[in-house]
């Protein structure tokens, strides 16, 4: 892809266009099963298609306005502000992708490969070098691999998730070395700083939900309205305030720009029978 867009100037345009289109798709669907289009007044279905296409437009830029390139020496510190993601070569061979937010800092020698994930998200494709194993370290948790390809995201309370997406990684915790699992593809852990490591499957589909994010998309598949406005807070410094405590546990679905939380809560109301309200630094969402 990076190769396909370098070739010409203009194919970043007929990309960021073609997400657009995608986006317009994907968030006409995200307003569930119960939402009839026909139903509504012209005027707010004239309003929705503004919103869906300004939304999808906002998506590809912030995409291709943010992503970063250059190979990243034997060490050095690489980092993403909130609502930008960059990818980012390493010298190795490897490449590394950050969410937002993220800050991370890589060290190589002739025996070792290492990468300190500070705070955020990043997806590792790791090139394979078996006389110098890639480790990665997050809070207490580290991650070994030769060639592979996984996710780790910090979460709350030291927290760490490690999700693989191709190859082998091995996971212990900081000076549990002979205690460490083995994670395939397709599987994840979660855990902090005790307790014991728990290996679970994932399918394709979460999958393809968890790693949404470097097309600049948040996937709310199943996920509560408190959990879709803490992850848009990831993104964005727009707030969406609950007005009742009780709508936090309506579930929402569907596939939404990141950066764009304030088309996210219209959608939500729309579709969840709420009352969306602009506010001087975001949206609030009400009972009807």
């Amino acid at each position: 892809m990076d190769a396909w867009a370098a070739q010409d100037p203009r194919r970043a345009g007929a990309y960021a266009r073609a997400l657009a289109v995608n986006a317009y798709l994907d968030r006409a669907r995200a307003l569930g099963p119960g939402f009839r289009p026909n139903a509504l007044p012209v005027a707010r279905a004239l309003q929705r298609r503004r919103l869906l296409i300004g939304g999808g437009a906002t998506a590809a830029a912030t995409l291709f306005g943010a992503i970063g390139y250059g190979v990243v020496a034997q060490s050095g510190r690489i980092a993403t502000r909130k609502g930008d993601i960059r990818r980012a070569p390493l010298s190795d061979g490897s490449a590394v992708t950050l969410n937002t937010d993220t800050v991370l800092r890589a060290t190589y020698d002739r025996r070792i490969r290492k990468v300190v994930l500070l705070r955020g998200e990043a997806l590792f494709d790791v090139a394979k070098d078996a006389s110098r194993p890639f480790i990665v370290t997050a809070g207490a948790m580290r991650v070994r691999a030769i060639g592979t390809s996984f996710l780790v995201r910090t979460l709350s309370a030291g927290q760490v998730e490690v999700v693989v997406r191709e190859g082998v990684v091995e996971v212990w915790r900081t000076g549990q070395e002979g205690r460490s699992v083995r994670l395939s593809a397709q599987t994840k852990v979660e855990a902090g700083e005790a307790g014991r490591l728990s290996v679970r499957p994932v399918t394709l589909a979460s999958l393809d939900r968890a790693l949404a994010w470097r097309e600049g998309f948040i996937d709310l598949d199943g996920m509560t309205l408190g959990a879709a406005v803490a992850e848009f807070a990831r993104y964005s410094g727009r707030r969406i305030d609950l007005d009742n405590p009780a709508l936090a546990d309506m579930k929402v679905t569907g596939r939404f720009s990141a950066t764009d939380p304030d088309g996210f809560a219209n959608a939500a109301a729309l579709s969840l029978g709420l009352k969306a309200t602009a506010t001087a630094d975001g949206m609030r969402l009400t009972p009807p």
